[in-house]
């Protein structure tokens, strides 16, 4: 093991004690019960993968789960309680959320792994490990599981390989523009540069995927196997094909890719997607290739409808601002990601699109070229505001990053006038 990357997991050690609560807290959990609930998204799921891993060799019981709601709700919490009994709850990459805090009067230890900026202020009760916090720093959950995994020493190159698909999907890196997040980078230098460049070779005889948003007419192997993995795995918006074929009916996408990528497999270099997929379980090949044939063919069909239904709605402090509106459209977030680069024209751009989905629920999703307006706040600013017209505030969720962050409004909740305007107003009177 490389000592650069050794002596960056030291130091998040040292400067965090949260993370040296978690790896004590794991030392005294052998042959003992934990339930484990992670984000259903890539990034979740590489995070499980990596920590089922970590758990299994430290000798601890640990059930899984990837709920389609990206916030816990205390059903849950209560449900598992009863059911297992844990010793502890780990929750991974689903948000720094304050009422989690109250999670631990149902179960003594509550752990939170998570990236993203916190929402509310009191964490007294849980163990959070947060680089996020207090000052926002761009990388995912599963470098986070990762490096407490690695303070274990038990990351090897599967781990890593597992890890950069999490990276990757997550936005922590994109190597064909040379952008890799500066927290991430003793992880790239020395557990992936040397072994895995081949992964990030330029290639123009393959396909672009929805990873390539700056690179039209190039693609590399990782993007190949990230858009695959996102196909697989919903992509964290619940993107799944149960309905459209017989043999994928009873398919749980999430922990279908987390059983899939679990048992650890030789890494050989390989020169397309199809060589890669014939690494995996054999039992899993056509089910994995179904998905993501699906998966092209509806990035297909929203495309045209992005190019027929994307307008221009304002240009403000020389940022272009571009609306969507669809209905139970599938993909919506990444296609609107890619076609954004095509609209800005050279210019800073914001785009945010609605989407009325089959049960009347509310996605508004927001992606920006641009950190001058950062869309995490006004989308958890947007879920605020309309929470505060509901008494039960678990129908509204919002959040994310400074270029990309996502609201959602459940079963009708409120008329989606006033969702309308609550964005609109907000964005633009940002910073004024």
């Amino acid at each position: 093991m490389n000592k650069k990357y050794i002596n960056f997991v030291q130091e998040q050690k040292t400067s965090n004690v949260g993370l040296q609560k978690i790896a004590n807290l794991l030392l005294s959990l052998k042959d003992k019960q934990i339930v484990t609930f992670c984000h259903d998204d890539p990034d979740g799921v590489t995070s499980g993968i990596i920590f089922k891993r970590l758990t299994e060799k430290l000798g601890i019981k640990n059930i899984l789960f990837f709920p389609y709601s990206f916030v816990l709700s205390k059903q849950e919490v209560l449900e598992i309680k009863e059911k297992y009994s844990p010793e502890a709850l780990f929750i991974i990459d689903k948000g720094t959320i304050q009422d989690y805090d109250y999670f631990a009067e149902i179960i003594k230890n509550v752990v939170v792994i998570d990236h993203h900026p916190k929402i509310g202020e009191q964490f007294d009760k849980i163990i959070l490990y947060n680089p996020a916090i207090p000052n926002y720093v761009r990388t995912s959950g599963c470098l986070l599981v990762h490096i407490l995994s690695t303070l274990f020493n038990n990351t090897n190159k599967y781990d890593d390989f597992i890890c950069l698909i999490g990276m990757k999907c997550d936005w922590a890196i994109d190597l064909l523009n040379n952008d890799i997040a500066e927290f991430c980078l003793p992880f790239y230098e020395e557990r992936i540069k040397p072994y895995y460049l081949w992964l990030e070779e330029k290639r123009n005889d393959l396909k672009p995927t929805m990873f390539d948003i700056k690179n039209q007419n190039i693609t590399c192997l990782l993007n190949q196997i990230s858009e695959l993995f996102f196909a697989v795995t919903g992509g964290g918006f619940q993107y799944f094909y149960n309905s459209y074929n017989e043999k994928l009916k009873n398919i749980d996408q999430p922990k279908f890719c987390y059983e899939t990528f679990l048992t650890e497999f030789e890494i050989k270099k390989f020169n397309n997607l199809n060589e890669f997929i014939n690494f995996l379980p054999q039992q899993n090949k056509e089910i994995i290739t179904l998905i993501y044939d699906l998966f092209l063919s509806d990035w297909q069909k929203t495309e045209k409808q992005f190019d027929e239904q994307t307008i221009l709605s304002k240009e403000t402090n020389a940022i272009k601002i571009f609306l969507f509106f669809a209905k139970d459209i599938k993909l919506m977030p990444m296609v609107g990601s890619k076609k954004l680069y095509q609209y800005k024209n050279n210019k800073d751009a914001v785009i945010i699109m609605f989407n009325i989905e089959k049960d009347e629920s509310i996605h508004i999703s927001f992606r920006g070229t641009t950190d001058k307006i950062h869309l995490g706040k006004i989308a958890s600013s947007v879920a605020d505001k309309l929470n505060s017209k509901l008494q039960d505030k678990t129908k509204i969720s919002g959040g994310g990053h400074p270029f990309a962050a996502e609201c959602k409004i459940r079963n009708n909740s409120v008329d989606f006038l006033d969702v309308l305007y609550e964005t609109i107003n907000l964005l633009i009177n940002y910073n004024k």
